[in-house]
């Protein structure tokens, strides 16, 4: 996956910005030994954050789309292609993951029953939700 690069996505950052924002990532998934995301995502090192190791580990939708799929923590991640040919990705709720992805990081033991009742569906705060995993 190297030669795709990652670089995360402003909308799914705890900062300002402007225009919508989308399910936020967790602080954990940007932070480098140099520190966590400021606010500039061309600036950032992300060769040295967990969002990209978990970039170039992901898998591909076994349904055929160009989106990839990764898990840490519990949480699901979705990685998706931008026009500018890097890849950015969030947190996604477990009914949006291909059950086929699912049912092996189950016996992978990457992802337990009770992890995937907790991030099952997106709660009442629909883009904050995965934050709460900082505190883990």
């Amino acid at each position: 996956m190297s030669n795709s690069p990652y670089r995360g996505s402003p909308k799914h950052k705890n900062r300002p910005v402007l225009g919508r924002k989308g399910t936020l990532c967790p602080e954990w998934t940007h932070e480098t030994d140099a520190g966590g995301y400021a606010s500039d995502p061309f600036g950032h090192a992300w060769e040295k954050t967990v969002a990209h190791a978990m970039f170039e580990e992901s898998e591909p939708d076994p349904n055929g789309s160009a989106r990839r799929y990764a898990t840490r923590k519990g949480i699901a991640f979705v990685a998706q292609p931008t026009a500018d040919g890097t890849w950015h990705g969030y947190p996604e709720p477990w009914n949006r993951v291909p059950a086929d992805l699912v049912a092996k990081w189950q016996d992978e033991v990457k992802v337990t029953t009770p992890q995937l009742k907790r991030y099952k569906d997106f709660p009442t705060d629909p883009i904050a939700w995965a934050l709460d995993s900082d505190d883990e």
